[in-house]
């Protein structure tokens, strides 16, 4: 794994780390994030004041599975995940996968520099050199619970991780557009034009939702199987969802007009829970998901298959410094 840090930084702290907390640190950094000279300028030489630190900055789409992965076998402290929601998710698929029995996993950390940042607004972690320096420093992470995804139509039954939300409906299709724009990690116009262009064309489509205690069928906008609050650069989907509570929140966005979804966009974003007949919540321990076509599936802004898919929560699966 290869690490890199820029010429003039000190490597090791002088006093070889937090007495009793953080010695060593891993960053998984989005190699074209939007503020990689903020991370290089600002955070990391005020990391390095508190620990041993490597960066590992990915090259390819999907490097931060791999690069994570790594960093567990290499036993750090701490692995932050330097980038926006994608980066995150990529950094818990390589923690956990092949070692979701394991407790002996690095506590996970979070330097939001992405465009949208939704599970960060949740935790309310912000991009600042001096949050983290005095996260560092208390070094009291707190479990957080994470998303399963098994897809059950598939051979070997394989599994994917996601720790803000999962969805489908208009979400993947979203996310679909942005990608095919030649902007994988696009700017806010590029994810609002693909927003506006999806209410325009996308056709509700049937879906069953299993769950402990209730079911729901019907045509769908969106379903949004939540652990964090906001998703889509912003939007609170989820209001009421907490990311350590050892419940999932579900939003449930029926055969809702395209005029009449646009319309809640507003109190959405307030984070105020809609009041429609077609929109619904409700908490679950885990759902089952299926439809009567091959409906895509997006989670924390990736997208990762198809339906029919059973979701479950793994209550505090990792330590999160929050």
């Amino acid at each position: 794994m290869k690490s890199e840090t820029p010429p003039g930084n000190p490597h090791l702290p002088p006093s070889g780390g937090i007495q009793g907390g953080v010695k060593t640190i891993a960053v998984i950094l989005n190699g074209i994030c939007l503020k990689k000279k903020l991370f290089y300028s600002k955070i990391l030489p005020a990391l390095q004041t508190v620990a041993a630190v490597s960066v590992h900055e990915t090259r390819t789409r999907h490097d931060a599975v791999t690069l994570a992965s790594k960093a567990v076998e290499k036993r750090c402290d701490v692995l932050f995940a330097a980038g926006g929601d994608g980066t995150l998710n990529q950094v818990v698929n390589g923690m956990l996968a092949g070692n979701e029995s394991s407790s002996a996993l690095p506590v996970l950390g979070l330097i939001p520099l992405g465009s949208g940042n939704d599970f960060a607004r949740t935790v309310n972690i912000k991009p600042q050199a001096s949050l983290l320096l005095d996260l560092l420093r208390k070094f009291k992470p707190k479990p957080v619970d994470v998303g399963r995804i098994t897809f059950t139509r598939e051979v070997g039954t394989p599994v994917c991780y996601f720790i803000n939300i999962a969805d489908v409906g208009m979400g993947p299709e979203v996310v679909r557009r942005v990608l095919n724009s030649g902007r994988a990690f696009g700017t806010t116009l590029t994810y609002y034009s693909a927003i506006l262009r999806t209410f325009a064309s996308y056709k509700p489509a049937w879906v069953a939702i299993q769950a402990p205690g209730w079911q729901w069928e019907g045509k769908i906008r969106s379903v949004a199987i939540a652990n964090g609050r906001f998703f889509g650069s912003g939007i609170g989907i989820a209001p009421n969802a907490k990311p350590d509570d050892g419940t999932f929140t579900c939003f449930i966005g029926g055969n809702v007009s395209a005029v009449d979804f646009l319309l809640q966009q507003g109190r959405m974003r307030n984070g105020r829970r809609v009041i429609h007949p077609e929109i619904h919540y409700r908490d679950a321990s885990g759902v089952e998901l299926n439809s009567d076509s091959r409906h895509a599936i997006e989670a924390d802004g990736e997208l990762v298959g198809t339906l029919p898919v059973k979701i479950d929560l793994l209550p505090g699966k990792l330590k999160l410094l929050w």
